[in-house]
This record gives structure tokens, sequence and C-alpha cells, in this order.
């Protein structure tokens, strides 16, 4: 079965399953799925990028050489949401190589800052600045000053991971 058909299929957490697997932990296949992501069709971008992320969890090495273009992508106006959802949730898990530091830690401050950001992205992306934090501890006191001044205000998933970022 191609990739495309696989995306095809209803867009369900067992359509993830599927392309997971299919995927495996083989860098072409995985290009394959960048290459979607990043293409032309926002529909098949979208449909892509969930399972992407999932892929990514599991072999963080495959999204390495990809992180980029991933990275391009959030820097581009009104990228679906579903993409850049799933773009920063991949960021989570995948080692960020030092050069790309600055980039990354500049959009997540934008996302947990930005009042009208969806949940997700706000605490993935919190917990992405956590992690960049054990190479960069300076960053903590602003972190701390945002969950501060938004704590009250955000959503539980948001919270949650404000808590262990303050532990």
């Amino acid at each position: 079965m191609s990739l495309h058909s696989l995306l095809l299929e209803d867009n369900h957490k067992t359509q993830v399953e599927k392309v997971q697997l299919w995927v495996g932990d083989n860098a072409s296949r995985f290009t394959q799925l960048i290459e979607i992501v990043t293409g032309k069709d926002e529909r098949m971008a979208r449909r892509a990028a969930w399972p992407m992320s999932y892929v990514a969890e599991a072999h963080p090495q495959l999204a390495i050489p990809h992180l980029p273009a991933l990275i391009h992508l959030l820097h581009l106006p009104n990228i679906h949401n579903g993409i850049t959802r799933n773009i920063v949730r991949l960021l989570q898990f995948v080692p960020i190589p030092a050069p790309l530091h600055g980039e990354v830690m500049d959009r997540c401050f934008r996302y947990i800052e930005d009042l009208q950001e969806k949940p997700a992205i706000k605490a993935f992306a919190l917990t992405v600045l956590h992690n960049l934090s054990q190479h960069y501890p300076e960053i903590v006191p602003e972190i701390k000053a945002i969950i501060a001044d938004r704590l009250d205000y955000e959503t539980p998933a948001f919270r949650v991971r404000a808590k262990v970022f303050l532990k």
C-alpha cells in the first residue's frame, strides 16, 4: 500500500498507526512523509503531519535532517494549526541541533505568549522550552515570568506542563 493511499483513509488514530507502521524506522519512507508535510497540498500535509510526529517520537533520529525544513514552515503565514501543532509536538522528542536552538526558542516563546494560540501548541512549546532550558538556563526566569502571568488563564494542558517546568 502506498503512503498516499494510507493518508487518504479516515483521519483517525488507526490511520496514524498504519502510517507509523508503514514508515517504521525507514529513513527514505520518513522522507516521503516529510515531503508531503512540506508540500503544496495542505490537506495532505495536515494528514501527514500527525503520523509524522508519532514516527519522530518513536525514531527521533529520522527527523533531525528535516528540522530546518519543518522549522521553516513555522514561519509561514496562515499555516494550518494542525501542521504547527505536530511540528512543535515533534520538537519535544527530537534532539535539536545547536544552530537551530535560537530559532526554535524564539518560535516557542511566541507561541506561549500569544493569547490566541491553540492550547496544544502552547503546551508542546512549553515542553520544548523546558528541554532547551537544560542548555540555556538563562531562559528559565523568562519562562517562569510568562507562566506566572498566564497560569490562571491557561488550559489544563498548559498548567500541567507549567507545573512540571516549575519543579
